[in-house]
């Protein structure tokens, strides 16, 4: 046996890693899908090779700072997937995790007395990173199509914001991706006013053929998030950023070394930079979308004649609530042992959002227990 094989337990030795001590089942949270099938010997050999290039006491004897220049060079191929060229490795930067670049990158670009945008429902821990560095933030209002370009420029000409984050494909909470069109309008918008966007793309590996990133065609003010938790597995935690340039990422990244862990864990990068350069990466995020897809058929079947947004390669669906209050429904799911989450989270104090809840689909071991959470949440709306 190898000395690093992973184990291959299924879920009757193992507790499921979305049901809680108290038996809730765990919905709230948007993790992939296992599919230990696939991923179980394909990392474990990746593993294997990885110890045999480096013993364990080289390969964690010291950071591995911004990325050793193997680790860039793969990085800046695995991005340029999704940016439809390769950038310089010079501007790729291997960290921890998207959160950890935001972490790093707020201060770094909106910490300067200007503001932050951010669409008016967006991920929740943003604000609360903005709101631990003293940055105002601003919301811009979003529709079928996701941020309004209108509405962004009006809060550009008002506002004067120094950058914007965003998801633009599978928009978190509301499952809406951009079109190309509307993509480009909002890269005009940021052109014409010199506002930094921080693109956040972590869920769009998943998608069946989602449209270029709104960096790709405002390169030079874009810094492009693209990480592995989201679409590989929830422990496998890295992310590269992609800055405007090289000078930009060195500035933004390597004097603040001690400010902040932002840094990749030298196991990770090295695992992800070997599934990279021998394309087993795909293999992965192939099993991966064939298993969200079956799942989103059993979601998308037991909730039949309720309200969705709901698309194969998305990780949670979207179920607007007509005349009825999200944060009471969900209690009233949560009664039935299954937590989701409610659409006021999602938001700003003092802004009401249209009710409705997310519904996470990867998290769950098997089918069969998120087949039983459905069928509570079914029970509970009735």
């Amino acid at each position: 046996m190898n000395a690093i094989a992973l184990s291959n337990h299924s879920s009757k030795n193992t507790r499921d890693r979305a049901i809680s001590p108290d038996g809730v089942i765990r919905l709230a949270l948007n993790h992939p899908p296992p599919v230990p099938d696939v991923f179980n010997p394909i990392v474990s050999e990746a593993l294997n090779r990885v110890l045999a290039k480096s013993p364990p006491v080289e390969l964690m004897a010291t950071h591995r700072w911004m990325g050793s220049e193997e680790d860039r060079q793969q990085g800046a191929a695995f991005v340029a997937r999704r940016l439809g060229e390769i950038p310089s490795p010079d501007r790729i930067i291997v960290t921890h995790s998207i959160q950890a670049a935001v972490h790093m990158l707020l201060p770094s670009i909106a910490g300067n007395g200007r503001p932050l945008a951010i669409e008016e429902l967006s991920y929740p821990p943003v604000r609360s990173f903005a709101a631990r560095y003293g940055i105002r933030v601003v919301n811009v209002a979003i529709d079928g199509d996701g941020l309004n370009p209108d509405a962004f420029e009006q809060v550009c000409r008002r506002e004067k914001p120094a950058a914007l984050y965003l998801l633009s494909t599978f928009q978190n909470p509301t499952t809406v991706t951009m079109s190309v069109g509307r993509r480009q309008e909002i890269a005009a918008v940021a052109r014409r006013h010199q506002v930094q966007l921080i693109e956040d793309d972590v869920y769009s590996l998943l998608a069946a053929s989602p449209p270029p990133p709104i960096s790709a065609f405002v390169p030079e003010l874009s810094w492009y998030l693209l990480g592995t938790a989201k679409s590989f597995s929830a422990g496998l935690k890295l992310a590269f950023v992609v800055a405007p340039n090289g000078a930009e990422a060195a500035r933004a990244f390597w004097p603040g070394v001690r400010a902040t862990y932002w840094m990749a864990s030298p196991v990770s990068a090295a695992l992800m930079t070997e599934l990279i350069s021998t394309g087993e990466d795909l293999q992965i995020l192939a099993a991966v979308k064939v298993e969200l897809a079956a799942r989103h058929h059993l979601v998308v079947n037991g909730l039949r004649g309720k309200p969705l947004a709901s698309d194969p390669g998305c990780l949670h669906v979207w179920m607007p609530l007509k005349g009825l209050s999200s944060n009471r429904i969900a209690a009233a799911i949560f009664k039935h042992g299954v937590q989701v989450a409610a659409s006021a989270s999602y938001a700003r104090d003092g802004f009401i959002p249209p009710d409705a809840i997310r519904i996470g689909i990867g998290n769950p071991e098997t089918r069969s227990v998120l087949e039983q959470a459905i069928s509570r949440i079914r029970r509970a709306l009735s």
